[in-house]
């Protein structure tokens, strides 16, 4: 009798076994009765008009249109249409202050699974995010601070409302900028600084200190405190203000003071615009958001140097400089601010070797403005020359990165808005 129970026991477990792993193959079939969700398809614009009271404060057509679009996603992620949401940036396209139309580029998430309501967003990523939406908001004012979105257009233009976009490489391209040479670098490795004009194959010691070399401490020598080309190679050291010069591919070095009776320094720029004429950058001395800064040249290849004086009566942080050729000359002191308004880009220009010094305008674009702020250094190809101007330390607009250009036709005198550069390519730029 329990010989007889055991078999049932082990029968019924084989057949229980059996049956799982057919399930497992040939899966759960749904009740025929079940039916699928419905996917409702709504126009966006039924959801029209809608109304959003803004802050005193705004005032741009940029600002509005967020606030109302902000507004606007936060109930269609209430309605369950969306879980999130973000922009890349709002843009003016017409209209004055009474009725406007302005374009958004933005981002959103779907929820999981099969979506009850479809706006018609677009492709859908794996991480259920569709990406490059672009709306054409027709927003009029009301009273009160009040302003109505009347109609929402969509469009696949992801570049609209902007001026001309160039990648980094088409800037370069069109300014005449070559790539730094892949056969020239330099490492600092086991303690000494080496650098190889051949790719690697062959490495030439520099004959110096590491901890006389400025940013060695990363494995990095600082920005523009040095100069690596076939024809000049040369090192600021800290050691008062020195510079280490090599002429022949770093076969021989010459030491050279500079000056020994400067304050602590901060920055230094080494360039030189030919194989005699060079000049040397330098701030110290700072206080706050005040410093000194001091202007050496040389006309005998770094041999000697002189001091030619600073700006006058100017005493903002330096963040860029640099010459054109021995007379054309450029610094850029960071943002220039006056009373209330935004900051603009505070450039001063010499055509005298450095002697005198004037401040140059850049007009930055009213939609533009309090966004770039700090100018860099031009590049010239004869009179014609190519400015960016970029968002400082603390820029977010498109996250920091894209860049103002300006062009100038009378060597840097006055300057002409030209466009935009995007460097990470967050604005679509073509790619080559």
């Amino acid at each position: 009798m329990k010989k007889t129970k055991s078999r049932l026991i082990l029968f019924s477990s084989i057949l229980i076994v059996i049956f799982i792993i057919f399930q497992m193959f040939n899966g759960v079939h749904e009740n025929p009765n079940t039916k699928p969700v419905e996917v409702k398809k709504v126009d966006i614009n039924s959801k029209l008009p809608y109304t959003v009271q803004v802050e005193e404060s705004d005032q741009k057509p940029e600002t509005i249109a967020y606030r109302i679009w902000f507004d606007f996603m936060n109930q269609l992620v209430s309605e369950g249409a969306i879980t999130n949401k973000s922009f890349t940036r709002f843009t003016k396209l017409s209209g004055d202050e009474n009725y406007f139309i302005a374009a958004v580029v933005f981002q959103v998430q779907l929820p999981e699974g099969t979506p009850k309501i479809d706006y018609g967003w677009g492709k859908m990523q794996d991480d259920r995010f569709v990406q490059n939406i672009v709306w054409k908001l027709s927003i009029k004012k009301e009273e009160n601070l009040t302003y109505t979105l009347t109609n929402i257009e969509r469009t696949t233009d992801t570049q609209i409302g902007l001026p001309p976009v160039e990648t980094m490489e088409e800037y370069r391209e069109n300014a005449g900028i070559e790539e730094p040479s892949k056969k020239i670098n330099y490492e600092i490795k086991d303690d000494k600084l080496r650098v190889t004009y051949n790719s690697g194959k062959s490495w030439k010691v520099v004959p110096v200190a590491v901890e006389d070399l400025l940013g060695s401490t990363d494995q990095k020598l600082l920005y523009g405190s040095y100069v690596i080309t076939s024809e000049i190679t040369a090192f600021v050291l800290n050691k008062g203000l020195t510079v280490l010069i090599s002429r022949d591919k770093g076969k021989s070095w010459d030491e050279v003071l500079v000056s020994d009776q400067l304050p602590s320094l901060r920055l230094r720029i080494l360039g030189f615009t030919s194989g005699k004429d060079g000049y040397l950058i330098v701030t110290g001395d700072k206080t706050m958001s005040w410093e000194a800064h001091f202007i050496f040249k040389t006309n005998d290849g770094g041999q000697s140097w002189y001091n030619v004086g600073p700006a006058k009566d100017v005493y903002s942080l330096v963040t860029d400089g640099g010459f054109i050729n021995d007379q054309l000359g450029f610094i850029s002191f960071g943002e220039y601010r006056f009373e209330d308004q935004p900051p603009v880009p505070n450039l001063y220009r010499t055509t005298d070797g450095g002697v005198n010094w004037e401040r140059v305008e850049v007009p930055i674009p009213e939609e533009y403005q309090g966004y770039f702020t700090i100018a860099e250094i031009p590049a010239f190809n004869g009179n014609e020359g190519i400015l960016l101007v970029n968002q400082g330390p603390e820029g977010d607009y498109l996250g920091g990165k894209v860049l103002a250009k300006f062009t100038s036709q009378d060597q840097g005198k006055t300057w002409s808005f030209a466009g935009l550069v995007d460097p990470d390519g967050v604005l679509g730029a073509r790619k080559k």
